[in-house]
């Protein structure tokens, strides 16, 4: 997976793409600068890793 940093006009916004170049997330609202956006997925970044740090599974439950 990699992120791309786009602009459109004068925002700028992130992307998650797989291997395939398939979308897997993107950003919910937009940056004033390529290094805010870059800012911003390096962020979600943490927070996913942080997340997978601490997935369970409850018995009720499945995991995909």
């Amino acid at each position: 997976m990699h992120f791309e940093i786009r602009q459109d006009g004068r925002s700028w916004s992130w992307i998650l793409l797989n291997d395939t170049g398939e979308t897997i997330a993107v950003s919910e609202q937009t940056f004033p600068s390529a290094a805010q956006a870059s800012a911003a997925a390096l962020a979600f970044s943490h927070l996913v890793a942080r997340a997978g740090k601490s997935l369970t599974v409850t018995p009720s439950g499945s995991l995909l």
